[in-house]
């Protein structure tokens, strides 16, 4: 009688993700070093903006859900931004 090999189940290979994002988030992108806002996520790649009006496309693997810190840095931007456009 042969001895019978044991079959390990390969694993199964999915297409990453992005885990977490969503569109409207506060997040921090390591590959530009700036705090954004998620505006759209399509495949691997994050469109984001600033209240600035800049806005840049980064992996979804070098974004990272924004800190509190980074959320209140993001709010102060914002105001900045609208007391120049006042131009105070």
């Amino acid at each position: 009688m042969k001895p019978q090999r044991h079959q390990h189940p390969r694993p199964q290979t999915q297409q990453p993700q992005s885990p977490a994002l969503t569109v409207g988030m506060v997040v921090y992108d390591r590959a530009y070093d700036m705090i954004g806002v998620v505006d759209a996520i399509t495949g691997p790649v994050v469109s984001l903006s600033r209240p600035t009006g800049l806005t840049w496309q980064s992996r979804w693997f070098s974004v990272r859900r924004g800190t509190e810190y980074e959320q209140r840095q993001l709010r102060a931007i914002a105001n900045l931004h609208i007391l120049r456009q006042k131009g105070l």
